[in-house]
């Protein structure tokens, strides 16, 4: 029986073999995962090498965290923003690490850990079988759960609820930008740019 299109906090039982990856140049391509690795960019004039071993590699339950629609040459190509889960105690003690006690409602088969500062963007292909169903899921989140995860996913991303102007004067950095930014959805990143060069016409010509 097919499944239905992914939703925020469905678990599904995964393999993210194909990621969104982007190198230091801020260059952002879907990649195939083969073997923990460098990869090359696959910008034409660009020579750097991207470290994927960041990526949660084999199969694996995932929570869906957001939607998006990637553009690359052949076009748009859907992805999914996922959250990898592990029955394994390696990372229980890192701030961005919550542990998810198994449920009827979830699914999962032990007590697990969801690896937040292992987020990726995964194409939708990895979430669908060889004949092109989307894939059933294991379970969802109970609701708690799914609202402890944005904790923790909001002190990884390095802001709170609502930060102020100080806040962000005492924070700002480009790895900060470059963080939230790769999180925006695509149609919401043209926009960005768009202002930031804006901006910074603006201010060459003062």
């Amino acid at each position: 029986m097919a499944g239905q299109r992914p939703r925020k906090g469905w678990i599904y039982m995964i393999n993210p073999y194909r990621v969104s990856l982007r190198c230091s140049n801020g260059h952002q391509h879907i990649y195939n995962l083969d073997a923990p690795s460098e990869i090359e960019c696959q910008t034409v004039s660009c020579d750097l090498m991207i470290n994927s071993s960041r990526v949660f590699r084999g199969t694996h339950p995932h929570i869906i965290w957001s939607s998006d629609k990637f553009r690359d040459d052949s076009g748009f190509v859907q992805t999914f923003t996922a959250i990898p889960l592990s029955s394994q105690t390696t990372f229980r003690g890192l701030p961005t690490t919550y542990p998810i006690m198994n449920t009827v409602k979830n699914g999962l088969e032990k007590r697990s850990y969801a690896l937040v500062h292992q987020i990726c963007t995964v194409e939708g292909n990895c979430f669908k079988t060889s004949d092109g169903s989307w894939l059933e899921r294991v379970g969802q989140l109970e609701t708690n759960d799914r609202l402890k995860i944005d904790e923790r996913l909001k002190y990884f991303l390095g802001f709170d609820n609502q930060p102020n102007e100080d806040w962000l004067k005492k924070n700002a950095s480009p790895d900060l930008v470059q963080k939230m930014y790769s999180f925006l959805p695509n149609v919401d990143k043209k926009i960005v740019l768009e202002k930031l060069l804006d901006d910074f016409e603006l201010d060459k010509d003062r």
